[in-house]
């Protein structure tokens, strides 16, 4: 694997999420005014859930999240807030909709269009930026054992160092190797 032990970023998929595609897809963003209820589920059994309202019009609106958050010492904590939606052009006609995230970082809202909401270990919704998220992928991939496979001769004086990062790069790298030659055969 990569640099999964080296990370302690949340990744996206650990994280309850709402997107603009699911809210378009279930009718929620057709120009009017629309309640809905969402729920995540873990195995079937429901771990968590929202109350939202949207108001849309022509190519702006608005969603307001109310839900009760639980923190870490047990105390339940109101919260009702909104979001901004916009629409940008789409090339063969008609719209898509955009979250504006409404998370203020270091005094500055952050404001980034995004198609997708993540809510991580903090009460509020924002964007995957905000909340210092990473997709799994990028944790399990490592740029460097790429490096020294297409490149030979590094991967030979990696072997010859007595750095023992650069030593496990290498044998990472060997093993990557070995496996895309087991493919071939």
């Amino acid at each position: 694997m990569g640099r999964d032990a080296y990370s302690k970023r949340h990744t996206v998929q650990e994280c309850r999420s709402i997107s603009t595609k699911h809210l378009n897809k279930n009718h929620f963003l057709n120009g009017t005014e629309n309640k809905g209820v969402m729920n995540w589920n873990n195995n079937g059994i429901q771990f968590g859930s929202i109350g939202f309202e949207i108001f849309t019009f022509e190519d702006d609106g608005y969603i307001r999240f109310q839900y009760t958050h639980t923190d870490s010492n047990g105390k339940k904590i109101e919260l009702d807030y909104v979001a901004i939606l916009t629409t940008t052009p789409c090339f063969f006609g008609g719209h898509r909709w955009w979250f504006i995230c409404p998370l203020i970082t270091n005094e500055q809202p952050c404001r980034k269009r995004v198609g997708v909401l993540y809510l991580d270990k903090d009460q509020y919704f924002g964007c995957r930026h905000c909340l210092n998220l990473t997709y799994k992928s990028c944790k399990e991939h490592d740029k460097h054992v790429d490096k020294l496979c297409k490149e030979p001769e590094l991967l030979s004086l990696y072997f010859q160092s007595n750095d023992l990062s650069k030593l496990m790069l290498a044998i990472k790298a060997q093993r990557k190797l070995l496996k895309g030659k087991n493919k071939l055969l």
